[in-house]
């Protein structure tokens, strides 16, 4: 989930920038005064909305990735703790 949660929200967030940028290109200052408060409003709440989730997912992510990590180290160490026990001394 957090994958695919990050990859929506830096979707999101590119073409909402992609967007602005399109539309300050095609129209410039007139075309962010012709802008309602309203829908300037909601293009920031949309951007925020996205850094904040690309923020919370990517921290899930690493979460995740760091327990993974550890459970296969302790699965690592377990098996070696196994392999050691296995080893049959020789008497001299």
């Amino acid at each position: 989930m957090a994958i695919h949660g990050l990859n929506i929200s830096m979707a999101v967030f590119t073409a909402l920038s992609a967007y602005g940028l399109l539309l300050y290109y095609e129209g410039g200052s007139e075309a962010a005064k012709a802008t309602s408060l309203l829908a300037m409003l909601s293009y920031l709440a949309a951007i925020v909305a996205c850094i904040a989730g690309i923020g919370f997912f990517g921290l899930q992510l690493d979460r995740r990735k760091s327990e993974d990590r550890l459970e296969e180290e302790a699965r690592r160490a377990a098996e070696a703790a196994r392999k050691g026990q296995r080893k049959s001394v020789r008497p001299s």
